[in-house]
């Protein structure tokens, strides 16, 4: 999702009803108090919005976010240039923490619960003659560090190690949302994009859109292409023309989703994710994390303890599609 199509404060963030309070009471708190908000764990499947209420939260805090990417995060060193810079009240935001690297998750354990890093002597030399400050003999410094808030983000919850969990004070899981929400908030993408839509169109996009609503602004994205490339106008038919074009159902159902459903059925017995990323050519990533889960919420597999197993739904699924 671009930017220009994120909501930008709470109010006009749609969905999350319940996590979007926590967080809404979070920063009020913090504000009364005249502190920080405390370190918070957003969990849930990937287009949910943790991003974006990331950023709503440090907007509602008037603060800067500073964003990284955990996989990106190789070494203490590299975590340790981001806490030093940091300021009072910032927002750490720390996206797919769970594959933060073990050296690195310990070096953030003392900057989330004592608000300190310990230095390497020749960084911390560095450092000191930036702050225009002596340096000193031994081969470790600490560093204390300013009230400051990490955001955590996790499609994986289950991989995250008990210890980084336990030093987030919240710990919020954002939930698929429903095709209403998804409707309101195609809608209003829409009005930003300046590009009239019926509410009917909407909630058609909606209902492909698997429960997601990075997924719904950018198949609405998609609409608007096709209309102006065909000098159209977005109506149900058009719709249907534009998403049978790139084979999604009116479920929202893809040509991986199909494929996957039929190589369980042609298999007649359970499958491993990695036979099932075999036969489709997938890797057992995106299986797990952007296939499976929404076929199993629809009711088209269940997992198994020898695998997984596709229900009569699929069948039904496959027959029409073919």
């Amino acid at each position: 999702m671009t930017d220009s199509l994120r909501p930008q404060s709470f109010a006009d963030f749609v969905g999350q009803g319940r996590p979007k309070k926590v967080l809404e009471i979070l920063c009020r708190s913090a504000k009364k108090r005249g502190g920080c908000v405390p370190h918070v764990l957003l969990s849930g499947p990937p287009g949910l919005g943790k991003t974006t209420l990331a950023r709503i939260i440090a907007a509602e805090m008037q603060t800067r976010m500073i964003e990284v990417v955990a996989s990106r995060l190789q070494s203490p060193d590299e975590i340790v240039g981001h806490l030093k810079g940091i300021r009072k009240g910032d927002v750490l935001f720390i996206d797919e923490i769970h594959g933060l690297p073990r050296s690195v998750e310990e070096a953030l354990y003392g900057a989330m619960e004592e608000f300190r890093i310990a230095v390497p002597q020749a960084g911390f030399d560095s450092l000191m003659k930036q702050l225009g400050m002596g340096v000193s003999k031994p081969t470790m410094q600490t560093l204390d560090l300013p009230r400051f808030t990490v955001i955590g983000a996790t499609t994986l919850a289950g991989l995250i190690s008990d210890p980084l969990r336990s030093r987030f004070a919240q710990q919020v899981v954002l939930e698929p949302y429903s095709e209403e929400d998804l409707a309101t908030i195609v809608l209003a993408a829409a009005r930003k994009m300046d590009f009239p839509l019926a509410p009917e169109v909407a909630m058609r996009i909606a209902g492909r859109s698997r429960q997601t609503a990075r997924i719904a602004v950018g198949y609405l994205q998609w609409l608007a292409e096709y209309c102006r490339a065909a000098d159209q106008s977005p109506s149900v038919a058009v719709l249907d023309e534009a998403f049978a074009l790139k084979d999604i159902d009116e479920e929202g159902l893809t040509r991986l989703d199909r494929q996957y459903l039929q190589t369980l059925i042609d298999a007649g017995c359970p499958l491993g994710l990695s036979t099932l990323a075999a036969q489709t050519g997938e890797s057992p990533e995106t299986l797990a994390q952007a296939v499976e889960p929404f076929l199993i919420r629809k009711g088209y597999v269940r997992k198994g303890p020898r695998g997984r197993v596709a229900l009569p739904k699929a069948l039904d699924k496959v027959g029409k599609a073919a």
